[in-house]
């Protein structure tokens, strides 16, 4: 991929996390989010579209709370 292409990615990528890190932290809801990702440039070079933004955005929630609890429970695991 060019180095254009792969910044557009990149850059794309980064908002839409920012966007569901604040789902996560309650600041937006999950409406607002899926209005902002639509509005988000060069969404598409992820994948997502209007069809499949509610299924991406509650993928990478899930994926996100299944991290969180591992290293949860990871570090209670060792007494932190």
């Amino acid at each position: 991929m060019g180095k254009v292409k792969q910044w557009a990615e990149d850059v794309a990528e980064k908002e839409v996390e920012l966007i569901l890190s604040k789902v996560k932290n309650n600041e937006i809801t999950k409406s607002d989010a899926k209005v902002k990702i639509l509005n988000t440039a060069n969404k598409s070079m992820l994948g997502i579209d209007s069809e499949n933004v509610d299924e991406v955005m509650e993928d990478i929630l899930n994926r996100k709370v299944a991290v969180k609890e591992k290293a949860d429970e990871g570090n209670f695991a060792e007494g932190r």
